[in-house]
């Protein structure tokens, strides 16, 4: 019942929208994610994601009542529209690629060790929180300001099965989300050739395989940052025939929503920003961009007679992502939820704690070579196996021959080419010192074979958003090389999308495209016998016992592990096993810890209960003193932590 909802209030919000803003569904189906993304941040905030069934609700009966009551000629015009919309080869095209993701997707179990880490966890406490944890109880405490943009998704498809939670109905909010931003590729599709139709839907999917390959896999949320920025690149040289509220309304919910699915989305967004005050620089005259925007004595007549611009508008792409990246940053400040890769890079800009790595001359080593020499994807192509700069070089002469053949105008040609070529150096030394900063004790980037998966992985905003970009110029404007009469009809027609469909066939990586949709059914049963041999016995008697908190627990428990050997790996395995129960460990040699020392480590965890592993330890001498009942403290059960900030108290909870 909620799926079939939730599915109605969405087709009538993309017909609705598409209609009014006069564009196709593909071109609507982004802009509405965006807005979906940030109504449940919204609700999130609130802890009630669960409002969103009564919106939707409330969405068809207002439709209902319009079509009901609104004017005969309105609905006559909104009804051929939807006719028109709803029987394009893109939007067939697009719907069909979706349902198709969906389904094959449903059967895959979270296995990526960044997923088991944040991403999933964090998911999976969404679904049962119906909100963001409350303070110091997120159920990553490393990654606590990681933005929940992608994760928002992910959760409305979790929603849409509410009986239980289910990976696959995770991961098919993921793709989704990811596919939608790259279906504007789609927009000038004509004709229904089921030939060329199923051709494209193969190489949306293949497309990022180019150069990103961990998004076949898990929640990679580096990729969903370069199907937002990609699309954000096109949508700026996308002007023509588009309102002004939609022009400048995308591109603001574009970037409102890229600084929430990552924290380096904010870099990507100034990236962004900047590619569109370059972008419309020549329309903006000698007040510039900037000018327009900030400068009062510019006119508004000027601004929108002369330049063609708004100045509202660009207002908005520019505070809309200040807003929604500010207040969750706020947010995160207020729960005290905090990454460890956030606090390690203030310190190296606030403190002389850390230096630059002793490695740094292996880390350069290792990432020129990788830079050089290695493939993007390790499975063999048809015919290119790029590697970063091969793939850089690439851009940038598509770049040229687009001005050269006139697809794109000389000047805004000469504007990408250089912005291109500079937003890539840029990133490329970002990630480069990175390495030798923040990633300093990552060794396994000592080697190329590393280094080659992190280039891959963050700089995929950089090589697919562009890509996505220039895909988009030439299967917008390329149709003109193919325009003359002595070439067959066929591909006058569809010309340019085989060729968008050659390049993806030549450099894709099939085998990681084709195991992320069917292929890894073949390996679901395996990896599930993995993820239960990370819970041992101990493991599994602390997440029975904590049960005792439910679905909505109010604080984190600390964990107490018997010696002081770290546990890390089967830590997190545990975290995503407890979740939505907050998790802080502590491996503890219990034969000589101190009192006064192990209340300072649990007051530490902020937890509101504690929970001790089994020892053959003497404990007595550490909580006895803690109890608030004459009894002896008692390992493998639960307690409830009492701290006023100079005692601290435990009562015991019976199952």
């Amino acid at each position: 019942m909620t799926m079939i909802l939730h599915s109605c209030a969405v087709l009538i919000c993309i017909l609705y929208l598409a209609w009014y803003f006069r564009v196709s569904l593909v071109e609507i189906l982004p802009v509405f994610t965006c807005g979906l993304v940030l109504v449940l941040y919204v609700l999130a905030m609130l802890h009630h994601l669960s409002w969103i069934d009564m919106m939707a609700a409330f969405v068809i009966a207002l439709f209902a009542v319009r079509m009901k009551y609104g004017v005969r000629e309105e609905r006559t015009e909104f009804g051929k529209s939807c006719l028109q919309n709803i029987t394009q080869a893109s939007s067939i095209t697009a719907f069909l690629l979706l349902l198709t993701v969906a389904v094959c997707t449903s059967a895959k179990v979270v296995t990526w060790w960044d997923d088991i880490n944040f991403w999933a966890t964090d998911v999976k406490a969404l679904y049962f929180l119906d909100g963001f944890a409350g303070r110091y109880a997120n159920v990553s405490p490393e990654f606590g300001d990681y933005p929940p943009g992608a994760q928002l998704i992910k959760w409305w498809f979790l929603h849409l099965h509410p009986q239980a939670f289910d990976e696959g109905f995770a991961f098919a909010g993921y793709y989704t989300m990811n596919m939608v931003f790259l279906f504007p590729l789609l927009r000038k599709l004509r004709g229904r050739n089921i030939f060329v139709m199923v051709l494209m839907a193969v190489s949306l999917w293949l497309f990022p395989s180019i150069a990103e390959v961990y998004g076949y896999d898990g929640f990679c949320a580096d990729l969903t940052m370069a199907c937002i920025y990609g699309g954000f690149l096109l949508a700026v040289a996308d002007r023509e025939g588009k309102t002004e509220s939609f022009y400048y309304g995308r591109l603001a919910l574009y970037l409102g929503v890229l600084v929430l699915v990552k924290s380096i989305g904010f870099v990507w967004a100034l990236f962004g920003l900047l590619f569109l005050f370059l972008y419309l620089r020549e329309d903006a005259g000698a007040q510039g961009v900037l000018g327009i925007i900030f400068r009062p004595k510019c006119s508004k007549q000027y601004v929108e007679k002369e330049c063609g611009l708004s100045r509202e508008g660009l207002l908005a792409v520019v505070f809309l992502p200040a807003i929604t990246g500010g207040s969750w940053l706020l947010f995160c400040l207020f729960m005290r939820r905090v990454t460890k890769t956030t606090a390690t890079a203030v310190k190296y800009m606030t403190t002389d704690e850390y230096g630059i790595s002793g490695y740094t001359a292996d880390f350069a080593e290792a990432f020129m070579e990788a830079f050089i020499r290695s493939p993007l994807h390790k499975d063999k192509s048809m015919a290119v196996d790029l590697t970063p700069l091969g793939l850089y070089i690439c851009i940038c002469l598509l770049v040229v021959f687009f001005y050269r053949m006139r697809i794109l105008p000389v000047k805004k040609g000469k504007v990408v080419l250089w912005f291109s070529v500079a937003s890539g150096i840029l990133f490329y030394g970002i990630i480069f010192v990175a390495h030798i900063t923040i990633f300093a004790t990552e060794t396994q980037y000592l080697e190329a074979s590393g280094m080659i998966s992190s280039i891959e992985r963050y700089g995929a905003p950089f090589t697919i958003g562009t890509l996505f970009f220039l895909a988009g110029i030439w299967l917008d404007r390329g149709e003109s090389l193919f325009a003359r009469n002595r070439i067959p009809a066929f591909f006058r027609e569809y010309g340019v999308y085989l060729c968008f469909i050659l390049f993806v066939a030549l450099t894709a990586g099939y085998q990681v495209g084709y195991y992320g949709l069917i292929g890894y059914r073949s390996s679901t049963e395996e990896m599930l016998a993995l993820r239960a041999d990370m819970l041992g016995e101990d493991e599994m008697q602390f997440l029975e016992v904590v049960q005792i908190l439910g679905q909505e627990p109010g604080g984190r428990v600390c964990y107490i592990r018997r010696d002081d050997a770290p546990r890390w790996v089967n830590n997190s395995y545990v975290s995503y096993e407890a979740s939505p129960v907050s998790v802080a460990y502590r491996s503890v040699n219990l034969d000589d810890a101190p009192t006064d020392w192990m209340v300072e480590e649990i007051r530490a965890s902020h937890a509101s209960y504690l929970y001790v592993e089994e020892t053959d330890a003497d404990v007595s001498a550490v909580f006895d003193s803690l109890l608030t009942q004459e009894e002896v403290f008692r390992c493998g059960v639960l307690y409830r932590i009492e701290d006023d900030g100079t005692d601290m108290k435990l009562t015991y909870m019976s199952q």
